[in-house]
């Protein structure tokens, strides 16, 4: 297990460690309520909190197997902001005085979602949300935190500015997925940028290599896009990268993933169910945008696209980017041969 795994099994940890701490602080405090309204509102949100244990239980062993993207850039700064809050989280629940005192304890409970709602979590549960095994945990925090800002206005009267305590609440988290959305987004093209489609591809290339069934690359390329920059303005080009990308990603299956690789180059992975299925997806694609394009731009435009498939071992990293490198070598042949071809080798 390289460094950057072992940090990110140690962050999901202390993620576990959290909501654990979390679950068993509502759960006391609805065991202690004498009113029924109340200790619904805790007993609920201790149930969120013991599906969020379970998401991170469920991470934290996926990437024991390495079967988790590398999702931070700096996972030993992560880790020492996510020790950091873990502490704090200890800190503020041990300062409770009465479990049975409302204003009391749904003051603790906002700081204490206040601090459990920072943008690293947000990254996780996107990046996460699709992977085998594990539910989508982005839209399930999504109604935790609606549901306890309700509550938070509901029972507003005993924490002073709950009206203002909840709206800031929403807007972190709205700001917060927002951010972990563009973090793995072209903004241009609305697709994967070159880090989100890779962290949305890893998990799936180590499926394949366990299951042992074959994938495919493809690289699309815009031909002479430069002279499309040239002879029609950068605002023109910007669209054409727009349109392609609608095209691409219509022409795929749901299971296929897509992104943009950089410039005007787009990356493609799919599951290679025959040999004929790789050409018909790269053909299917070069037509598309070859007759789409003249009728909604006003003038044609064309790709060129290199594909290449194969088995994935143990060495997964290595043997997927040799396929990749495969691709961007059969995307040169078929530039070579003339432009606006595929090469599937």
């Amino acid at each position: 297990m390289d460094d950057n795994n072992r940090l990110l099994v140690e962050i999901l940890k202390n993620c576990l460690k959290l909501d654990s701490q979390a679950y068993l602080l509502y759960n006391k405090i609805g065991g202690c309520c004498s009113d029924e309204n109340q200790r619904i509102f805790w007993n609920r949100l201790a149930e969120d909190e013991k599906d969020h244990v379970e998401f991170w239980s469920k991470a934290q062993k996926l990437a024991e197997k390495e079967l988790l993207p590398n999702v931070f850039e700096d996972p030993a700064a992560t880790l020492q902001k996510f020790e950091k809050l873990l502490q704090k989280v200890l800190y503020l629940i041990k300062g409770i005085k009465d479990y049975s005192n409302m204003s009391e304890t749904l003051a603790i409970a906002y700081r204490l979602e206040f601090h459990m709602l920072s943008p690293e979590f947000a990254t996780m549960f996107h990046i996460f949300r699709n992977l085998e095994g594990i539910d989508n945990i982005e839209d399930e925090y999504d109604r935790h935190i609606e549901g306890f800002i309700a509550s938070l206005m509901k029972f507003g009267d005993k924490v002073p500015e709950a009206e203002m305590l909840g709206e800031t609440l929403q807007t972190l988290w709205t700001d917060y997925k927002r951010l972990a959305k563009e973090s793995a987004c072209d903004l241009l093209t609305g697709l994967l940028n070159r880090r989100g489609f890779f962290n949305a591809v890893n998990p799936v290339v180590h499926l394949a290599s366990r299951k042992k069934f074959k994938v495919v690359f493809l690289i699309a390329d815009v031909d002479h896009f430069k002279n499309i920059n040239d002879t029609h303005g950068h605002h023109r080009g910007d669209e054409v990268l727009k349109f392609i990308a609608s095209i691409i990603e219509s022409s795929l299956r749901e299971s296929d993933i897509v992104g943009r690789h950089g410039g005007e180059e787009f990356i493609v992975y799919a599951d290679c169910k025959d040999p004929d299925s790789i050409n018909l997806l790269c053909e299917k694609i070069r037509k598309n945008v070859e007759e789409k394009t003249e009728a909604a731009l006003g003038f044609k435009v064309t790709v060129s696209i290199g594909a290449s498939s194969g088995f994935i071992g143990n060495s997964v990293e290595q043997e997927m980017m040799a396929l990749i490198h495969r691709a961007d070598q059969n995307l040169y042949k078929a530039k070579a041969d003339g432009r606006n071809k595929i090469v599937c080798l």
